[in-house]
């Protein structure tokens, strides 16, 4: 639990943080027609690898080694931070679509949809943080080259384009980018093909457990 509160608090020392968390999502509300639903997804992306920020960081300055040699357990230290995480991306999402709901209006049911869809969205991008920050040793080159990376996986799987404009030949081609199965869920929604829905959010969740057991295997 010591863990856990730490690990909140670290989420709001910098000031880009709060602002990405619960300045942007509000901003994008105003966003014509399906483009807010779409934006939340690279939002939430990047907000996942700024609060992922700590767990390099411990192992870049030893941290996690002066842990390790205490009676808490690596398991206990990562569990503890992912889930600090997803509570702080799980209200994100929540403020999100209340904003929505406020704004936009339309129906409730859709919107528990699109919630549910999103908290899948938001494991996978928790632990793509976490895979991607164990491939680094220091946070600038991370970060460096997860701007790149998360911006053209999401133009590419249709979170910043919506997937409509794509030709039907690219899009089978996308659905190997976890990102993809945001937007591939938000249409299935809007076309009220349900079963689509809840695939969207299986294939999410597999991605996030095949991240997760990736990410978790460097320690040091």
């Amino acid at each position: 639990m010591t863990i856990f509160i730490h690990a909140l608090i670290r989420s709001f020392n910098t000031k880009i943080n709060i602002i990405v968390l619960f300045l942007s999502p509000i901003l994008i509300v105003f966003l014509p027609g399906q483009f807010g639903l779409l934006f939340f997804g690279l939002v939430n992306i990047y907000s996942a690898f700024l609060l992922s920020r700590p767990v390099i960081d411990d192992r870049s300055n030893k941290t996690i080694i002066r842990i390790a040699a205490t009676p808490t357990s690596y398991f206990n230290y990562l569990s503890s931070h992912l889930l600090a995480y997803a509570l702080i991306l799980t209200f994100q999402s929540i403020l999100f679509i209340i904003a929505n709901i406020i704004y936009w209006k339309g129906n409730l049911l859709d919107y528990m949809f699109v919630l549910t869809l999103y908290l899948a969205y938001t494991l996978m991008t928790i632990s793509f943080s976490l895979f991607w920050n164990s491939l680094f040793k220091h946070f600038n080159l991370s970060s460096s080259l997860f701007s790149g990376v998360a911006t053209l996986m999401c133009l590419f799987s249709g979170v910043s384009i919506p997937l409509q404009l794509f030709p039907e030949s690219f899009r089978k081609v996308v659905i190997i980018f976890p990102t993809h199965w945001l937007p591939y869920g938000l249409e299935a929604l809007h076309n009220d093909k349900i079963i689509r829905v809840l695939m969207a959010h299986l294939f999410l969740i597999i991605f996030s457990g095949i991240f997760i057991l990736l990410g978790s295997k460097r320690r040091y």
